[in-house]
């Protein structure tokens, strides 16, 4: 599958194997496939319908072969206004797809608009498995005789207890004959770039310009994004995998169950991100909901990259440098990270955000030398008299970085005491700026004084 990006700054593609989508009627049990298939559990299950409305995406193998998955929204019967979006970007992904599972619910009769929608989807895509969920002994079941009208070889599955699965991906199968997806040699993890923000910042708007198409559905009403929905790019050869997270509010302001649910679900995605995007709306006035988030972000110890969005809407933006000096002020604990001011709406430094992300990343796997670590800090340290909580001189005889995500420095010194909080920080800026660590938070311990010798 091919994204329709023009120019040569958006040079992004998706991977080629192939791809089956799950397709169905809410409460049909996809996501509970899904989870089963892919052998984890990633997408929400909830009792209530229409808890899964984005299409999100995972590598799945069957008997050496590789293929992606994709979860669907549930199709609705009604004019709602987001439930149009998920609608439509059903029947586009079950057209694109080299397979459409369409998952029906066993402990039911037929349903008029489930059985056009499954019409309509087999004049879009002739390779389309019809399967019949929720059947305990799928050996022995009899369907509704409203099934029978549609007159196919249904597949019987409980994919919660596990029920005729073999069956299922046998005939998946059958449709991929030789060796077409075969799995070839395992490559290196794909970067992990989390966007976190509040509702409406724009988080769904950022990633559909990077993608150039409508991969995510875009509304203007709070809690549209429902769970973390993953999305591999390629751009300049290197592979990341974008995750859009549901806005995150504080809990007790959120009144919908499935919803708090998912943003349950995005703060757990901070931990599992390899980098953070934090989005802004810097045409609003920063509230305390944002710097919630930003403290949460934080004590992640992710790298983190300020995506100050809507600059567009900004009036006076002759003073672009006034104005990130003052985002920064406000959120002065992210001294270390860069503050980029962009337009989801424009396409303004959409892609310097990435970037910037994939050099964070670059230089988190780039080892530095204990030899050219130690020399720098001394340099640094005759640069300024840095006093520990004591008021003691700090002295480092020696200092090692113990791991680098996160980037903690282990100072060895005659006393164990904390440094100053004003010297600490200063230190810390002054190492960033010399190992250019722009984004990386750095984290101190001091550890009682060694003999150690360290080699170039």
């Amino acid at each position: 599958m091919l994204l329709r990006i023009h120019g040569q700054e958006n040079n992004l593609n998706m991977s080629k194997i192939p791809l089956i989508t799950i397709v169905g009627v809410p409460n049909t049990g996809k996501s509970t496939l899904f989870n089963k298939l892919i052998g984890k559990r990633k997408a929400l299950v909830h009792h209530d319908p229409g808890m899964t409305r984005d299409i999100y995406k995972k590598p799945l193998d069957i008997n050496g072969r590789k293929f992606y998955l994709q979860d669907s929204g549930g199709f609705f019967d009604d004019s709602d206004i987001i439930t149009k979006e998920i609608n439509k970007r059903v029947l586009r992904e079950a057209e694109k797809s080299d397979l459409v599972i369409f998952l029906f619910d066993g402990k039911r009769d037929l349903i008029g608009y489930e059985k056009d929608l499954y019409l309509d989807i087999v004049k879009l895509n002739s390779n389309i498995i019809p399967v019949i969920n929720k059947i305990d002994n799928p050996e022995k079941f009899l369907p509704s005789s409203s099934y029978y009208a549609l007159k196919q070889d249904f597949v019987f599955i409980s994919a919660e207890h596990n029920n005729g699965i073999e069956e299922l991906l046998d005939r998946v199968l059958v449709y991929f004959p030789g060796s077409a997806g075969e799995i070839g040699k395992e490559e290196e993890a794909p970067t992990r770039i989390s966007i976190i923000g509040k509702p409406n910042v724009g988080k769904s708007s950022i990633i559909n310009r990077i993608l150039n198409d409508e991969y995510v559905i875009v509304s203007p009403l709070p809690g549209t994004t429902r769970d973390s929905v993953d999305l591999e790019i390629k751009r300049n050869n290197k592979t990341f995998i974008l995750v859009d997270n549901a806005g995150i509010r504080k809990l007790q302001k959120v009144k919908e169950d499935t919803e708090s649910a998912a943003v349950i679900r995005a703060e757990k995605d901070i931990k599992n991100a390899d980098i953070i995007i934090f989005v802004i709306d810097i045409s609003r006035k920063i509230d305390r909901n944002d710097l919630f988030i930003a403290q949460k972000i934080l004590k992640s110890a992710k790298p983190v990259v300020v995506a100050c969005n809507k600059w567009d809407l900004v009036l006076d933006q002759q003073k672009a440098d006034s104005f990130v000096r003052k985002l920064k002020e406000r959120f002065n604990f992210f001294y270390f990270a860069p503050f980029v001011l962009t337009s989801a709406s424009s396409g303004k430094n959409i892609f310097q955000v990435i970037d910037k992300a994939e050099l964070i990343n670059q230089r988190l796997i780039t080892k530095i030398k204990a030899a050219n670590l130690n020399e720098l800090i001394q340099h640094i340290l005759h640069e300024k008299k840095i006093l520990t909580e004591a008021n003691n001189k700090f002295v480092s005889k020696y200092a090692s970085i113990e791991s680098y995500r996160p980037f903690f420095i282990n100072f060895f010194s005659k006393s164990t005491d904390r440094l100053k909080t004003s010297d600490e920080t200063w230190l810390k800026r002054r190492i960033q700026q010399e190992l250019d660590l722009e984004g990386i938070p750095i984290f101190f311990k001091i550890s009682a004084s060694i003999n150690k010798k360290y080699s170039l």
